[in-house]
């Protein structure tokens, strides 16, 4: 019986550690399949990830260029205005100097045209004694 029994035993043994590394390995198989999924899963991720940023770098550059454009325009407009209120300050100043002539001249002329008219007014003589008779 001790001879039946080891006989059987290291047989039964056999398979069952057979058994056990065939599920390992197709546990093991299944495993890499999943982890070969994942990492083909990821890198199509990272992928997609480095177009998108690719494309928002491109895009940053781009507006960034747009705004140092737009920054130089404001600038040159900026100093145009500022030039042409300069200018327009100092335009008003002689329209304020030539308001002042005009009317210093407006005010002679009133002056002369009164004196004028005065000349040319009869003047009131006293009333003259009738000669004797």
């Amino acid at each position: 019986m001790a001879n039946t029994l080891s006989s059987w035993l290291v047989p039964v043994l056999l398979i069952v550690g057979c058994v056990a590394l065939a599920m390992n390995i197709l546990n093991a198989k299944k495993v890499n399949r999943s982890l070969v999924e994942n990492i083909e899963r990821a890198q199509a991720d990272l992928m997609v990830a480095m177009d998108t940023s690719q494309d928002c770098t491109n895009q940053l550059e781009m507006k960034s260029a747009e705004m140092i454009a737009k920054d130089q325009q404001l600038a040159s407009l900026t100093a145009n205005v500022n030039t042409l209120t300069d200018e327009k300050n100092q335009i008003q100043e002689q329209v304020n100097q030539l308001q002042q002539q005009l009317d210093q001249a407006n005010s002679e002329k009133d002056k002369l045209t009164n004196e004028l008219e005065a000349a040319k007014a009869p003047k009131k003589e006293a009333p003259k004694e009738e000669p004797p008779k």
